[in-house]
């Protein structure tokens, strides 16, 4: 081929020869460039174990300010006061590394860590093919803003809350959260100061401590963990330590009628260990030792009946086993959020053993158990079922338990209209006074008073209609409408329940582009049973995690 493409050239005239040289030249570019792109072929969608040669992050601000709708003054302004993110500090959450085989669900599993950083609003992570020979990836990440002085007053089944709070969730853009917190209700006067730092002495371990002045008390607290970051984690361990000292108060009928002092020191040691992700699915393994002492004092009521101080300490094995997926989603329990929901199903049971060698006042076991499950029954159906357990035996004082179970069903009528219908069914086995389960205000039924029932058991139903507008104000407030019905009650076992219901309706206000993202509910529910001795109607402010 070569030899007729020379011969070719030949016959060219011979004051040609410049040109013929210049063709040869394009020719042989030509062709080594076609068999370079040969071997630079198109590797297709499937990236799966090409080595990670680049990481670029791209750590952006809280506002695209090249979007019309996000360049007004207020959004400039809120650019320049912000202090990004680092680029270090988004690095050291990537669940991968340079020279990593590409992995699609670590990919997906590092999106779903930063944007459960609350001080991370969005995350994508983009790949790009380099030449065959491995593979680029973008890590770009859009801002919250973070520094959130606040004065609240909320009012809910006749009681009033008020918080003053100065949160920083990202300080100088490292991650790290502090919180001072001045707070008033129903129990208690409290002034704390939480710090935390998910990135601690490098990538992923978290600390967090809590100190607490209260009228009643004080919270002192120091927890230590390096978690199960990832399904593909083969290790975990965590240090606890707490000493909480407070006063619980006992209700009737919502009313205050006595309080127990109580004192509690605990310590929690644990080490786990996994094999990892193995055809879907994780099997992991913790050993560890609780230590608890709990003292009681009364406070205001010589004759209540106190609970009997208890010293714990045991050693216990957990099993956790977790078969799950993630969908995204927006307008689910927030609004103009990107919210990760979680599918199949997860379990973890763990049993600890009390005994008098350990220095434990009662010999028994201790166990807990959670289940939870997800699934779309129909293309725009959601079920979530969750499941929780605690049981604890003694040899000379009462067993004790609480049994809890939910569900929840989403209708999604598009994006901007869904229908919710919960449930929730409680048990108690001998609670203490102040642990009797309680309906009424914030706690299921808002028609009615705060704790305005208490017993053994209860349950409560609701079925709610939300309606998410498609106002953006200025691309940091959304706005939703509920209406809503709900029923239940709270009772002793062996009693016959005397069932509660109400309607009512409320907007809800969510600041999207701020750390916290709660979600403030402006709520009026009338009560339609037992309305003697309360308001014909309670009216609610207060501000929530879910809509």
């Amino acid at each position: 081929m070569f030899n007729n493409l020379y011969s070719g050239f030949a016959e060219l005239p011979r004051h040609w020869s410049g040109f013929r040289l210049g063709i040869a030249v394009f020719l042989f570019l030509a062709i080594t460039g076609q068999l370079k792109a040969q071997d630079c072929s198109p590797h297709g969608e499937n990236l799966e174990g090409l080595p990670i040669l680049e990481i670029t992050i791209d750590n952006g601000d809280i506002f695209d300010l090249e979007q019309e709708d996000q360049n007004l003054w207020i959004h400039r302004w809120a650019n320049r006061l912000h202090i990004n993110t680092r680029k270090k500090t988004i690095e050291q959450q990537l669940l991968f590394d340079l020279e990593d085989g590409y992995n699609q669900q670590l990919i997906e599993e590092t999106e779903r860590l930063l944007r459960s950083r609350n001080y991370i609003h969005d995350a994508e992570i983009t790949a790009e093919e380099i030449c065959g020979q491995g593979v680029k990836l973008k890590v770009a990440t859009t801002d919250n803003w973070t520094l959130t002085p606040s004065v609240s007053i909320s009012s809910s089944g006749g009681e009033t809350r008020t918080a003053i709070e100065i949160e920083e969730s990202n300080l100088l853009g490292f991650g790290t959260e502090i919180k001072i917190l001045s707070e008033s209700d129903e129990e208690r006067d409290s002034n704390a100061f939480v710090y935390r730092d998910k990135n601690w002495l490098g990538k992923l371990k978290d600390l967090r401590l809590e100190v607490a002045d209260n009228s009643d008390g004080h919270r002192y607290q120091v927890d230590v963990e390096r978690p199960f970051i990832k399904l593909d984690s083969r290790y975990a361990w965590s240090v606890q330590a707490a000493s909480v000292e407070k006063e619980n108060p006992v209700y009737e009928q919502g009313d205050e009628v006595a309080k127990v002092g109580e004192t509690n020191d605990s310590l929690l040691l644990a080490y786990g260990w996994s094999d990892g992700l193995v055809n879907d699915s994780v099997s992991r393994y913790r050993l560890g030792w609780v230590a608890n002492e709990l003292r009681y004092n009364t406070v205001d009521d010589p004759d209540i009946e106190l609970p009997a101080d208890v010293d714990k300490s045991y050693p216990f094995f957990e099993y956790e086993w977790l078969k799950v997926k993630y969908v995204e989603r927006v307008n689910f329990r927030v609004m103009g959020i990107t919210e990760d929901i979680k599918l199949g199903s997860s379990l973890r049971a763990r049993i600890g053993w009390k005994d008098e060698a350990y220095e434990s006042t009662e010999e028994g076991h201790v166990l807990e158990f959670n289940y939870n499950f997800g699934s779309f029954v129909t293309t725009n159906t959601l079920g979530l079922f969750d499941l929780s357990l605690y049981q604890e035996s003694n040899q000379t004082i009462d067993d004790t338990g609480r049994v809890v179970m939910r569900g929840q069903l989403y209708n999604f009528r598009g994006v901007n209209h869904s229908y919710v219908f919960s449930s929730r069914l409680e048990a108690a086995q001998n609670p203490e006074l102040f642990e009797r389960i309680e309906v009424g205000g914030d706690s299921g039924l808002k028609g009615y008073p705060v704790r305005f029932q208490n017993g053994e058991r209860a349950f409560t139903l609701s079925a709610e209609r939300r309606v998410y507008f498609n106002v953006y104000l200025w691309q940091m407030v959304k706005f939703g409408f509920a209406m809503f019905a709900e029923a239940g009650s709270a009772w002793d076992d062996g009693e016959n329940p005397v069932w509660l219901s109400d309607v009512g309706t409320g907007l809800r206000l969510v600041s999207t582009r701020q750390s916290s993202s709660k979600v403030l509910h402006v709520d009026i529910a009338f009560p339609l049973s037992e309305k003697d001795e309360i308001d014909d109607y309670q009216f609610y402010v207060k501000a929530r995690t879910e809509f």
